[in-house]
């Protein structure tokens, strides 16, 4: 890998060197996938911040390339976590770095297929944006499979080792990697308020990739461009359904992580003590 040396630095140096927004690191430009970043930076608990280096939020990785790899090797990537469904990693597998562990967590995505863009053109030119809108919360509030899909991923949080690192991932890094991210987020003590700016900053990191699938649905099945540019999109109202329903359901977010997910107060402290700075 020495001849990775210079272009990895410069590409080290480039990223660090990027635009942060409410201390958010940049997405990461990989060339095989999209809406890679760290949650690093966010201010938490008791006046710390999350470490940086230590959890990576992605879309699915399927099409990394080798230098791709070389950078997750260089950010000490231990653990992979996938919460997409057979179908979709049987049609995308992922590529792990050399020595990474890869962890399937598909509950509640056992029936998902990969993405089917006539069908979205359809949904398109058939619905509103209002009433798409309506079918994502739905999705949003639809918590039953976040125990069994969840609670896995914290415990692997609590076994990595603290000089390496995690990417959690799904298909597209918005929904299901984005009440990941919400969740170990509250956990790390983050506000309600950059828990959701940081949801919100998905739409920056997608924003190619968004525009790629608008122009697909534009030119090949003829939805109306401004109509093609909702696809895709991270609005407040969905990550706040998510934990509007929480609060119903259990009548905490803590009473659903202590019930669902076996975080008490010791292990929620314990992953405050490995993640915050």
């Amino acid at each position: 890998m020495k001849h990775l040396v210079l272009p990895l630095f410069l590409f080290l140096t480039a990223w660090m060197g990027s635009e942060r927004i409410l201390g958010q690191q940049p997405a990461i430009p990989l060339q095989g996938t999209f809406a890679f970043r760290d949650i690093g930076g966010y201010g938490a608990a008791n006046g710390k911040r999350i470490k940086s280096g230590k959890l990576y939020r992605s879309a699915l990785l399927a099409d990394l390339t080798q230098e791709d790899l070389w950078i997750l090797e260089a950010f000490k990537v231990s653990t992979i976590i996938d919460f997409r469904g057979p179908l979709e990693v049987n049609a995308y597998p992922d590529k792990v770095p050399e020595g990474a562990r890869y962890i399937e967590l598909a509950a509640g995505s056992e029936a998902d297929t990969p993405d089917d863009w006539a069908a979205m053109a359809r949904e398109m030119k058939t619905k509103t944006p209002e009433e798409s809108d309506d079918g994502a919360e739905t999705y949003y509030k639809n918590i039953a499979a976040c125990g069994k899909r969840y609670k896995p991923m914290f415990e692997t949080l609590l076994n990595t080792h603290k000089d390496s690192a995690v990417i959690f991932h799904c298909a597209g890094g918005k929904d299901r990697t984005g009440i990941a991210a919400a969740l170990i987020e509250y956990v790390l003590g983050v506000s309600y308020e950059n828990i959701h700016k940081d949801y919100l900053y998905s739409n920056v990191a997608r924003k190619s990739y968004n525009e790629e699938i608008a122009q697909l649905l534009y030119l090949k099945y003829g939805v109306p461009i401004a109509r093609a540019r909702q696809y895709g999109l991270a609005k407040p109202q969905f990550i706040k359904a998510c934990f509007n329903q929480i609060n119903e359901q259990y009548g905490s977010v803590d009473k659903f992580l202590k019930k669902e997910l076996d975080l008490n107060a010791e292990k929620m402290e314990q992953l405050r003590r490995l993640y915050l700075e």
